[in-house]
C-alpha cells in the first residue's frame, strides 16, 4: 500500500472530505489528489500536518505494515492520604456545663454544712463524750485483760 493510499483511507475513516483535508493542511484540493493518486508525494512538513489532522504519528502514514503500539499496562500508585482530625466545635458549651456542675456543687455543700451547724455540739458536750467513749473503752479493755489472765492461770 502506497503513502497515498494510506492517507486517502485514513481520511475516508475520519470522514474527511479532500477539501477539509486540503484547508487543514493548507494546500490545495488537486494536491491532496495528486498525493492520493501517487502523483505525488507529500514533503516533510505536509507530512507532520497530516500527521497532527489524523491524530497519527508520520510512522502509520509513511509505513505499510505499522501498528499501533499496545497501550501500557497502567500503574496503580498508592498514595496515603492523611485524614484531619476534626477540632472539637465549640469549647463554650464545655465550659458552661463545667461553671453548672460548680456551681451546683457549691450549692448543695453549702447546704450541707447548714444542716450540720444547726446539730453543732459545744465544747464542753464534745468533752464529756470523748471522756464516756474512752472510759467504756478502757473498762472493756479491763475486762478483755482479766479474761486472758484467767485463761492463762487455767491452761499454763
Amino acid at each position: 500500500m502506497t503513502i497515498g493510499h494510506r492517507i486517502r483511507d485514513t481520511r475516508i475513516k475520519q470522514g474527511i472530505s479532500q477539501e477539509t483535508l486540503a484547508e487543514l493542511a493548507a494546500v490545495s484540493r488537486q494536491t491532496i489528489s495528486k498525493w492520493e493518486n501517487g502523483a505525488a508525494y507529500p514533503s516533510g512538513e505536509n507530512l507532520a500536518a497530516l500527521s497532527g489532522i489524523f491524530g497519527l504519528p508520520v510512522e502509520a502514514l509513511i509505513n505499510d505494515g505499522w501498528t499501533p503500539p499496545p497501550e501500557p499496562e497502567p500503574v496503580i500508585v498508592e498514595v496515603p492520604v492523611e485524614v484531619p482530625v476534626p477540632r472539637p466545635r465549640n469549647y463554650r458549651l464545655g465550659a458552661l456545663l463545667a461553671a453548672v456542675v460548680l456551681t451546683v456543687g457549691i450549692l448543695m455543700g453549702a447546704l450541707f454544712f447548714q444542716e450540720q451547724r444547726e446539730n453543732f455540739m459545744s465544747e464542753s458536750e464534745m468533752e464529756s463524750e470523748v471522756i464516756d467513749t474512752t472510759i467504756q473503752m478502757l473498762l472493756s479493755t479491763r475486762k478483755t485483760i482479766n479474761i486472758l489472765t484467767l485463761i492463762c492461770q487455767k491452761y499454763f
